[in-house]
């Protein structure tokens, strides 16, 4: 179905590098990997030239989704379907499904990809599917911790798949418990981004994990000897930027960290602590605030590489698909495009990410020096700088 208000069908990479995209979904059981298992959607460099629309897959994938992402932001089911059906539609990601590895190199960089809350595996899809055009394979991990918008489990009962709903778990803001349940949510994110690249790793030795529940159709063992274990990276955004700190305090098997307008709450202090590895953080200067960037400093000078940038005129959900889905004029009415257009935004963040990722702090910089000063900054500050 297609949608009567809409941008254009597919959601096109901002910062395309010299490589076509595949994808595919992997689902894991939880009695092989403990607790409710893995989700992951990775996107990965190929050499297919298919054009055909239905190869790419949807950016929502069942409607429930739209339904969770409606409970988190107080809307009804019938108005999310509205807007499914009239903005939404047939919205595609930018990456060909059951698509095949490049054979053009070697060996590819791993990242780990955690989304925000209310996010999902696929809300995040301009963002990762343009790492992997420039050479990266990207684990999206959907979390399955009550913070994805909507995320389920397939369990076998009488020989077939059933599937189990995990709904997202809203939480008020003065919830005296809020503390010790987004600090445990952080804590089972970590433990699936580790699985994420403890998975990655298996597949890098030719080995497909056991009681494979979503991906049995593919062929994993094209991915042996194809991956360097060695530099991993994990990345996200808000809630999935904390969950990338904790996942580099937890294992330095992440070598580098990329922390995308991060929320800091659910961070314990050992966490804060331990989040040694070198990291970039891209703020948005209108959504941080005081508070949280206390937590950011605190972490600063644990490593040289360190680097804090801050995007002037964005918003908060400018790393994500969303500006994307609407038109401008719709996407300023939501609040997803700032004064600065969403798509520099983008291409901002891939950009400097990538630089960060192979450069490190002095390539991120100099990138940001040479061709973003205009918006962005490396002063620290949040809205509290434009109260009178």
């Amino acid at each position: 179905m297609g949608s009567f208000i809409s941008s254009p069908q597919v959601l096109t990479r901002k910062v395309s590098g010299q490589f076509q995209v595949g994808c595919k979904d992997l689902m894991i059981d939880g009695t092989v990997l403990g607790d409710r298992g893995l989700f992951m959607r990775l996107y990965f460099p190929t050499d297919s030239e298919v054009t055909d629309i239905s190869s790419f897959p949807l950016w929502l994938p069942k409607p429930q989704y739209a339904h969770g992402l409606g409970e988190y932001l107080g809307q009804s089911p019938q108005k999310m379907n509205l807007l499914t059906s009239t903005v939404v539609g047939d919205k595609r990601e930018d990456c060909i499904e059951n698509a095949q590895l490049s054979t053009k190199c070697d060996k590819w960089p791993i990242v780990v990809f955690s989304h925000g809350l209310g996010g999902s595996r696929t809300f995040y899809s301009t963002y990762c599917t343009s790492l992997a055009s420039h050479g990266y394979v990207v684990a999206a991990v959907e979390h399955k911790d009550h913070s994805a918008c909507w995320t389920y489990q397939l369990s076998e009962k009488n020989g077939e798949l059933v599937e189990q709903p995990i709904k997202i778990k809203l939480i008020e803001k003065n919830e005296k418990n809020e503390f010790k349940i987004r600090n445990q949510q952080v804590g089972k994110r970590v433990t699936e981004c580790v699985k994420a690249l403890n998975v990655l790793e298996q597949l890098n030795l030719g080995t497909v994990p056991e009681k494979v529940l979503i991906g049995n159709d593919f062929n994993w063992g094209q991915f042996k000897n194809k991956l360097i274990m060695s530099s991993a990276s994990v990345i996200g955004h808000s809630f999935g930027g904390a969950t990338s700190l904790a996942s580099s305090a937890y294992t330095t098997d992440f070598q580098k960290a990329i922390v995308l307008d991060g929320w800091m709450f659910p961070l314990d202090s050992t966490q804060q602590e331990q989040a040694k590895q070198p990291t970039m953080f891209l703020n948005v200067g209108d959504w941080q605030w005081n508070e949280n960037l206390d937590v950011m400093k605190k972490i600063f000078p644990h490593n040289d590489g360190n680097l804090v940038l801050t995007l002037n005129g964005a918003v908060h959900q400018c790393f994500s698909d969303f500006p994307f889905i609407f038109p401008m004029w719709l996407a300023k009415k939501f609040g997803v495009q700032g004064s600065t257009e969403s798509s520099l935004c983008m291409q901002a963040a891939i950009e400097l990410s990538l630089a960060f990722l192979e450069e490190g702090k002095e390539g991120a910089q100099k990138l940001k020096d040479d061709k973003f000063s205009n918006f962005i900054t490396n002063e620290v500050y949040g809205r509290e700088k434009f109260k009178l």
